[in-house]
């Protein structure tokens, strides 16, 4: 139990971990009013947009539980997401409000891992092919559908390591004359809506003076 103001927390850091085709999980986070005076609840600050966050009542007697409910939109997050809220409230009669920190942590699964995150070529370097390593950590195989480049110019091509499984995608500049940033949209077959087109980042960059 973990004590702020008037109201005890039975834990003030809850871990989950979602499914791959999760698009929202649920935190909970139970307390009770353990002082003399009813507390009420005046706001719940978030540090991400992805989370909304609201208690089941405005207000808790003395001796009251009570319960929080912090709602996650995964989007596009994967790995590990830790996100904090901070719940305000005042007990009844104080002129100051109570701030409890609370923390949020969620385990997202990769279902298609792409490395590196972002393909460079330097000004006026020589316009060799480079590649990216699609892995499929899902537990179905998934396969290359389609891909199609923002950037004219561009070859690529894709070998396939271990079907369903493992994907080489090379990608080769007509030239590296000036700067540019783009990427690869990559369609795949996979079952979940959500994962089925990965992005590929390139640019081409001036060269930082030392």
């Amino acid at each position: 139990m973990v004590a702020s103001g008037g109201l005890t927390f039975s834990e003030r850091e809850i871990e989950l971990s979602s499914k791959p085709s999760d698009e929202k999980v649920s935190f909970v986070f139970h307390f009770s009013n353990n002082g003399e005076q009813s507390v009420l609840i005046e706001d719940v600050n978030l540090s991400c947009a992805c989370l909304s966050a609201k208690t089941d009542k405005s207000s808790y007697a003395a001796g009251e539980k009570g319960r929080l409910e912090a709602v996650f939109s995964i989007g596009s997050f994967t790995g590990i997401q830790r996100k904090t809220l901070t719940l305000v409230s005042r007990d009844q009669g104080a002129k100051e409000n109570e701030r409890t920190g609370l923390l949020a942590v969620l385990n997202i699964p990769e279902v298609i891992m792409i490395a590196p995150e972002l393909l460079q070529w330097s000004v006026g370097e020589e316009p060799k092919e480079k590649a990216y390593t699609l892995k499929v950590t899902h537990a179905k195989p998934v396969h290359i559908k389609e891909i199609t480049c923002s950037r004219e110019g561009f070859e690529f091509r894709v070998v396939e390591k271990e079907k369903g499984r493992l994907y080489e995608v090379y990608l080769k500049p007509g030239q590296t004359s000036k700067p540019m940033l783009g990427l690869l949209k990559i369609d795949t077959d996979c079952g979940i809506l959500k994962h089925q087109r990965k992005l590929a980042f390139f640019s081409i960059a001036r060269k930082r003076r030392s």
